[in-house]
C-alpha cells in the first residue's frame, strides 16, 4: 500500500469520526538538492473569538517534508480518537 493512500485512509477515519483535520502539500525547489521538494501540512480547523466576532482559524499541527512522520502524526490522532469513543480491543 503507497503512502498516500495510507494517509488518505487515516484522513478519512479521523473526520468521519468529527474530527476535520486537513492535510495540504506544497512544493518548492531546494538549490542544494537540485530538485523539487514536497511539504506536507497537517492542520485543524478552529473557531477563535475576536474582537470582530468568530472567525475559522488553522492551527498547524505537523510541517514536514516526510510521508511517514504525517502518517505517524495521523496514526497517534487515531489512537487517541479510538480511545476517547472506548473503540480499543485487548491487542
Amino acid at each position: 500500500m503507497n503512502l498516500n493512500r495510507i494517509m488518505r485512509k487515516l484522513q478519512r477515519a479521523i473526520v468521519s469520526n468529527g474530527f476535520v483535520i486537513s492535510l495540504d502539500t506544497t512544493q518548492f525547489y531546494s538549490e542544494d538538492q537540485k530538485r523539487m521538494i514536497t511539504m506536507y501540512i497537517l492542520s485543524i480547523k478552529a473557531y477563535e473569538n475576536t474582537r470582530k466576532g468568530w472567525r475559522d482559524t488553522r492551527y498547524e499541527i505537523l510541517r514536514t517534508a516526510s510521508q511517514v512522520d504525517i502518517i505517524k502524526c495521523l496514526s497517534d490522532i487515531w489512537a487517541s480518537i479510538r480511545e476517547r469513543n472506548g473503540q480499543i480491543n485487548a491487542e
